[in-house]
């Protein structure tokens, strides 16, 4: 090995090695903040030894900056310790900003970083010279001793070396290397089932032609029959052997990357203390199940989505002290965080405040959803509108939250890693974020279903009975599909009607799969089950995203995708649109939209999406373009932008309701104006509803559709 090499080896080292000594000194100090007079020397004795090693270890690397700032830190902590005085809230400000900037050297060393560790570092040995001479003139501490505070969760400790605990430490790149070997193996697994399968049908094949006479060697074709059925007995056989070898490394290889949970808190309570300071507010965190181990990719997932729950708690959730004691509650508010083992295969993560709740009336305006719809919806399909992208509560944007954006995020990681978010909340009382997630994501059981001749993986983690459509008595009731499972009468969801592939007027025939997601139970009709299997799911790419519907995809044995669906987003937007099928077109076709829009982008945007709801769509690139095919056609609504060229969109609105033809027609402004006094000279040209294209949601601009057009039941 190169010395360049040895060195970039050793960084490495340091960096996981400091990273851990970081999270042990966030904990520390807000442990130390909210410790009693009785705990004070212990954290004291646990900080100092952690700095000691860290500043030794950062030597090593020639870590200047880094060495000074861990010296630094160790002198204040000293005085604070000798002085026998609990230190303030802004001299404790500071040692979190020297915290932060130790890990800003170590996740990105450059001169930048190292110069802010630099200034921290004299900041704090000038407040750790003040310290003996502000013991001294402080009065004594009162004789009631301070409320205890639960303590932070203490980061475990790494053993001395290597062998202490039978662990070794190993870089996580090679154990994805591996993993990523050993999930290549179930692919494999398949294609030999589907081949034993084909030559199955061979033999039976040879069997049925000799018997009708094809072969005219009747014991040559008995001789090769009987090949062939020994060879595919061999090879399942041997199939059933790699089947149990994979499943075997699997586990081993799981096992090898679980990691506690412990690891997703190390930043937490310093980020609740900082973000509590910053809003005036007093917030407690408790964490509970820090030893439930995780396979460190949903780790990831875990590590993000608490650092958005949390954040979103703190900022949106916890009252400040005067409005919490107005309510009768402690002044100081509580998130807990909980992490339990579901079973073998889930992992539950909880996180749970005491402050005022989510106001789903508020979420349902930000959200657009309008009272007819809202009236429509229960209560957890009203919380999974604080999912959406752009929805947030707040009225104001703050630096940590308003954006509506937070919430969003944990829903597509949770979603992404196979996993399912339930919203909870009580007004006045508190809110709750339930993630049920895999243990692991290697692999994932699932149904493969038939859906009019297209395969797709149901995961069986969402499904709890299968019956044929017969079993299940499908009815129609108030306009929606249900179905009778388990003494339970659930919302239906044609798989096909959702996707697009169904024949119009089909019967409901096939079978239903009862299944839960985000809080509901509903049924999916399918036209067969194919198989139940083990599928290694892939996600479909940073340019697929988003698409509805789908979370990922699974090779199946005969090298063909199954698209994986997402039971979330079936919730989310399938229930809405799961209502009875309906009655045959008549014969004046479907309604016509005409989109009036000068960039080419958005107009085949817009009329994509209205085409694929059933519309018949014709565009113009202008207002002039509009106006000469509303003398010549009939439409039922117009949709068209604001800026244009020629005649612009209030202009157009306005002739529209002059023009006794059309005074009458819908019309609907999409735009990239945002401005309240903008959307206001839209509605008084004539518009019947006006879209931002900054907050554009198709399934509010369909909806709209349907509403103004008077086609709610179509």
């Amino acid at each position: 090995m190169t010395d360049e090499a040895f060195r970039e080896r050793l960084r490495a080292i340091f960096g996981e090695e400091a990273r851990e000594h970081l999270a042990q000194i966030d904990v520390g100090l807000v442990a130390l903040e909210q410790a009693g007079s009785g705990q004070r020397d212990a954290l004291f004795e646990r900080l100092l030894k952690v700095l000691h090693t860290l500043k030794g270890a950062a030597r090593t690397v020639d870590e200047i900056e880094l060495e000074r700032l861990c010296h630094a830190l160790e002198s204040m902590l000293g005085a604070a310790r000798g002085a026998g005085a609990g230190s303030s809230a802004e001299q404790f400000d500071l040692l979190h900003r020297a915290a932060a900037a130790a890990r800003q050297v170590v996740d990105a060393p450059g001169l930048r970083s190292r110069k802010v560790a630099g200034m921290l570092a004299a900041q704090v040995e000038t407040a750790a010279a003040d310290l003996p001479a502000q013991a001294a003139e402080a009065p004594p501490p009162a004789a009631a001793p301070a409320p205890e505070v639960p303590e932070a969760p203490e980061a475990a400790e790494p053993p001395v070396d290597g062998k202490a605990d039978g662990r070794i430490r190993v870089d996580g790149r090679c154990i994805d290397s591996i993993r990523a070997h050993a999930e290549a193996l179930l692919p494999v697994e398949l294609k030999l089932r589907h081949h034993v399968d084909e030559l199955r049908l061979l033999v039976a094949g040879i069997a049925t032609r000799r018997r009708e006479g094809v072969f005219s060697f009747d014991d040559e074709a008995a001789r090769i029959e009987f090949a062939c059925a020994q060879l595919a007995t061999g090879l399942e056989n041997t199939g059933k052997e790699l089947h149990g070898v994979r499943a075997r490394l699997f586990d081993a290889v799981l096992e090898t990357a679980l990691v506690p949970a412990a690891a997703a808190f190390g930043e937490l309570p310093a980020l609740v203390r900082n973000l509590a300071r910053g809003r005036g507010k007093q917030v407690r965190l408790e964490t509970f199940g820090a030893d439930v181990d995780l396979d460190r990719r949903v780790l990831g997932v875990v590590r993000e989505a608490l650092i958005h729950l949390v954040t979103n708690a703190v900022d949106h959730g916890i009252e400040t002290p005067g409005e919490r004691t107005r309510a009768g509650k402690d002044p100081a508010g509580r998130i807990e965080i909980a992490v339990t083992q579901r079973d073998a295969r889930t992992v539950c993560v909880r996180v749970r405040d005491d402050g005022s709740g989510i106001d789903t009336d508020a979420v349902a305006r930000r959200a657009g959803v309008d009272a007819a719809e809202l009236a429509q919806m229960s209560e957890q399909q009203r919380l999974q509108l604080a999912l959406r992208a752009g929805v947030s509560t707040r009225t104001e944007v703050t630096p940590v939250s308003g954006r509506g954006v937070g919430l969003a995020i944990v829903a597509d990681k949770v979603a992404a890693g196979g996993g399912q978010l339930v919203v909870g909340t009580v007004p006045g009382a508190g809110a709750s974020f339930e993630l049920l997630l895999p243990v692991g994501v290697a692999s994932l059981r699932a149904l493969v279903v038939d859906v009019d001749g297209h395969r797709y993986a149901l995961p069986l983690a969402g499904l709890e009975a299968v019956r044929s459509a017969a079993q299940a008595a499908v009815d129609t009731v108030e306009g929606r599909e249900t179905v009778l499972v388990g003494g339970r009468v659930l919302p239906l969801v044609r798989l096909g009607a959702l996707f697009g592939t169904a024949r119009p007027g089909a019967a409901a025939e096939g079978v239903v799969i009862a299944a839960h997601a985000g809080g509901h139970a509903f049924g999916v009709l399918v036209d067969a089950i194919v198989a139940e299997q083990d599928l290694l799911p892939k996600p479909l790419g940073p340019l697929l995203r988003r698409v509805r519907w789908f979370s990922g995809a699974a090779q199946l044995g005969d090298g063909t995708l199954a698209p994986v669906i997402a039971l979330d987003d079936v919730v989310g937007h399938g229930l809405a649109a799961a209502t009875a099928p309906a009655a045959p077109a008549p014969a004046a076709g479907p309604r016509k939209v005409l989109v009036v829009e000068d960039s080419v982008t958005s107009r085949l945007l817009l009329k994509h999406i209205l085409e694929g709801a059933g519309y018949a769509v014709d565009t113009a690139v202008d207002g002039l373009d509009a106006q000469s095919r509303l003398r010549t056609g009939r439409y039922d609504v117009v949709v068209s932008d604001v800026e244009m060229p020629n005649m612009d969109g209030l202009a157009l609105t306005a002739s529209i309701r002059a023009t006794p033809a059309t005074a009458e027609l819908p019309v609907i402004l999409v735009t990239s104006l945002q401005t309240p006094e903008q959307r206001e000279a839209g509605l008084r040209a004539g518009a019947d509803a006006y879209f931002t294209k900054g907050s554009f949601d198709q399934d509010r601009l369909l909806a709209t559709v349907r509403r103004v057009a008077g086609m709610e039941g179509s």
